[in-house]
């Protein structure tokens, strides 16, 4: 059984919880084992990122080490986060005295970074440790006649040579998901673009109309979800759809891809956070059928 340890970052527990809630009971059921990160702090990704280099290697460093206490590899399920901690960890890998400063700080705690352990974005924990054709064995109520549009927001895929998790222009591994279950993944004009979600604590009428004109793209194809894997897509996509002038029947319901998955593996929808989506993905859910 593959075992990862797993790193919420500090927006999904509070904001999310279904995000980690799906995670966890998922993945048991595809056979990987998740133990919880304890003491972790946040990776410092965008902002901390944005001031001080030095104080974003040593935010993201301390979870790196921290991992390697529990001698295993880490599963982040936010973009972001699985961003800056590939990027962290590529520049303490290459750059000896960034590495030996962040050690020096890192040494009050008995912590040390050595570089053993890999980090894993929760796509690639699907897409590489369990493989699509076990997750295929395992579907045991496939969807039927539902489209849905895949959202992978910009930290996850983006920049390759740092996070190689999915070709960032044609992105694949959640559409292959989708179609696994038995859904209709659709395509749609602007795909790869920005939710609008990092510009929120800069310009919210600006990531408004970033995360508006996503949605209008997504609806022109007529599809009944999103799925996403990107803890601040999902919340910016659900957000800008409460608007003004939004109508209830318009709003397309955003799941998280192991809140999508859970069903067609035959988990009850309640053991996957569903009770917290701000949008019911009723219309979803009514597609799946027994085999």
């Amino acid at each position: 059984m593959k075992e990862f340890v797993l790193y919420t970052g500090c927006t999904a527990p509070v904001r999310l919880p279904q995000y980690e809630a799906s995670v966890k009971v998922v993945l048991d059921k595809l056979g990987v084992k998740i133990v919880d990160m304890k003491g972790a702090n946040c990776c410092g990704a965008q902002y901390v990122e944005s001031v001080n280099r030095h104080a974003f290697a040593a935010m993201s460093g301390r979870i790196l080490a921290l991992a390697e206490t529990y001698d295993r590899d880490i599963l982040a399920i936010c973009g972001a986060c699985s961003g800056s901690l590939k990027w962290i960890k590529h520049s303490l890998d290459n750059d000896w005295k960034l590495k030996d400063e962040v050690n020096r700080i890192l040494a009050d705690e008995g912590l040390e970074y050595t570089g053993k352990i890999q980090v894993k974005h929760l796509l690639q924990v699907f897409h590489e440790d369990i493989g699509y054709d076990a997750i295929k064995e395992a579907i045991v109520k496939p969807y039927s006649a539902v489209r849905l549009a895949a959202h992978y927001g910009c930290h996850v895929t983006r920049p390759y040579d740092i996070v190689r998790v999915d070709d960032p222009e044609n992105p694949t591994i959640i559409d292959h998901l989708i179609e696994i279950a038995g859904a209709t993944a659709v395509d749609y004009t602007g795909k790869t673009r920005c939710c609008g979600g990092p510009m929120l604590a800069m310009d919210q009428e600006v990531a408004t109309k970033i995360g508006m004109d996503k949605i209008r793209n997504i609806r022109a194809e007529n599809v009944d979800g999103i799925v996403t894997a990107c803890v601040f897509c999902d919340i910016q996509l659900t957000q800008v759809q409460f608007g003004e002038g939004a109508q209830d029947e318009s709003r397309i319901p955003v799941l998280t891809l192991p809140q999508f998955l859970g069903p067609a593996l035959g988990i009850e929808p309640s053991r996957l956070g569903i009770g917290y989506n701000k949008i019911s993905p009723s219309r979803v859910f009514a597609s799946v059928v027994e085999v």
